[in-house]
């Protein structure tokens, strides 16, 4: 037998890891544009209370597949030898019995849910929502096991491109029919593009025969990972659920629109950034230095660019949500939005640390701190839902995963050896940047009565400026990581030969 052949230097490793990235990013960066460019065209066109129905609607999509989610992907990603055929048939096995668990869970539960929120065109809505887990679940998972290889391309035609060609879809549409059955139909449009594409640009070839090893390895890490996705939906959506129950579908729409300009910077990191972090963790799993190393440089950058962002977010966000979506109506979810803009660079941080725990194979580390945080904002979410609304519900989910936060560094000091008082100098130059935001911003905002496109392009060069003075502070680490992967090229074990696309 052949000698395996040893892991691509680091050099090289990054070389794809940056090539791939690029190339991601600018995909990501396409569609979350023209996701952004559908919900302020459709902003004008749909009435808010049908994003609100909308909004329960997707939320009870996510629980569903929340309830049966094992962590496939991830497996793939991680395990040595998720590119093999073998491994790649039982994971495709897995996503089609979950898909059909799925429709048969969702479809007989459609009446009861349209009626615990007494919303009779929900009914419609839930019953046509499971085509979505079902060409989800047939989805070729290949495109996964490309991604611990660095090789994006995949990712990009079929996701990206699925997603594009969907939000053009849901546009034309909406136009048409002006309510949530448009924003339905181009949910379903996507999935059904997203397998397909998947079997265009990754297929695989699908057998009953399955490798006893295959399935061992899977069901060993999906044995960690269960409960998991069901406790972080919980903790995500919770605020959708409680607002469709405490306030109007109308303010819901108000707010889950709000929350999706706030989410741009999370879906763009977890589109282009969160792929490499996994690979780069995995890549340093024997070598806990290392691993310290890198954990420790990509939190600092989150914090760095992530927190002087919220803050000229959170500033500027009567403004910035109106002029986006054409509604002064959108004023009323300002203060929501911003404290939302904050949870969404902590929950960024948080992916950092989680990614660990995933690139060691040991995803159940993450169960305490999902379940801190899901009884935090379980207990305080409709309390301060009812008494401050969208932001009550926005503050509860931030409090509960700031605290959820400090359990993990906790975790991570027994896991990985990281000191807390390490990590927590990660968040030095971010707050000075964000200081650097604020008083500007602050100034602005209080002593000029600018008109809301004018008060947008000061927020952007303020924003500029911010990251200016973090690329400053942070160069030397930034050209480290550029450098990356020379410390861990020695130590690093040996892979098994990982065929091209």
């Amino acid at each position: 037998m052949n000698a395996p052949e040893q892991a691509p230097s680091g050099t090289g490793m990054d070389r794809r890891a940056l090539r791939g990235g690029g190339l991601l990013a600018a995909g990501t960066i396409v569609e979350r544009l023209a996701r952004l460019g559908r919900n302020i065209l459709l902003a004008r066109v749909i009435a808010p209370d049908q994003f609100g129905v909308m909004a329960i609607a997707l939320a009870v999509i996510g629980l569903f597949e929340a309830i049966t989610e094992l962590g496939v992907a991830q497996a793939v990603i991680q395990n040595k030898k998720g590119d093999t055929p073998a491994f790649l048939n039982v994971a495709w096995w897995f996503g089609v019995v979950r898909g059909l668990a799925l429709v048969m869970i969702a479809l007989p539960l459609a009446p009861l849910l349209a009626t615990f929120y007494d919303i009779p065109e929900l009914n419609d809505l839930l019953l046509a929502a499971p085509l979505t887990m079902l060409f989800t679940g047939l989805t070729s998972p290949r495109i996964y096991a490309l991604q611990r290889q660095f090789k994006f391309g995949a990712t990009l035609w079929t996701t990206q491109g699925a997603g594009v060609l969907a939000t053009i879809f849901t546009v034309i549409v909406g136009y048409q029919l002006q309510n949530a059955w448009a924003l339905m139909l181009g949910v379903i449009f996507e999935a059904f593009l997203r397998c397909v594409l998947s079997f265009v640009f990754v297929p695989i070839k699908p057998s009953f025969k399955l490798d006893p090893e295959a399935r061992r390895d899977l069901f060993k890490f999906t044995k960690g990972m269960a409960g998991l996705p069901l406790l972080t939906f919980m903790i995500l959506q919770a605020d959708t659920f409680v607002l469709g129950r405490v306030s109007t579908t109308a303010l819901l729409g108000l707010y889950s629109m709000a929350t999706a300009l706030a989410n741009f910077p999370l879906m763009l990191f977890s589109k282009v950034v969160q792929p490499l972090v996994v690979p780069i963790f995995t890549t340093v799993q024997d070598v806990r230095p290392t691993l310290q190393i890198r954990v420790g440089q990509l939190s600092r950058l989150v914090w760095m660019f992530g927190l002087p962002m919220a803050t000229i977010m959170a500033i500027f966000s009567e403004p910035l949500l109106v002029l986006t979506y054409g509604r002064p109506d959108f004023s009323e979810v300002a203060l929501a939005f911003s404290i939302y803009a904050f949870f969404v660079v902590v929950y960024m941080a948080s992916m950092v640390s989680f990614s660990v725990y995933l690139a060691i194979g040991k995803p159940e580390r993450q169960r305490l701190v999902t379940i801190v945080r899901a009884v935090l904002v379980l207990a305080t979410i409709y309390p301060l839902s009812v008494r401050w609304g969208p932001t009550g519900a926005a503050l509860s989910l931030l409090l509960a995963l700031v605290l959820a936060m400090a359990v993990q560094l906790f975790i991570l000091r027994r896991v990985i050896g990281l000191p807390i008082h390490t990590y927590l100098a990660t968040m030095r130059n971010g707050i000075i940047a964000a200081f650097v935001a604020a008083i500007p911003s602050l100034a602005v905002q209080r002593f000029l009565d600018l008109p809301n496109f004018a008060a947008v392009g000061s927020a952007a060069a303020i924003g500029l400026a911010a990251w200016g003075v973090c690329i400053l502070l942070e160069r030397r680490e930034l050209r480290q990581l550029r450098r990356a992967g020379a410390t861990y090229d020695a130590a690093a074990p040996p892979g098994p030969t990982q065929n091209d696309l």
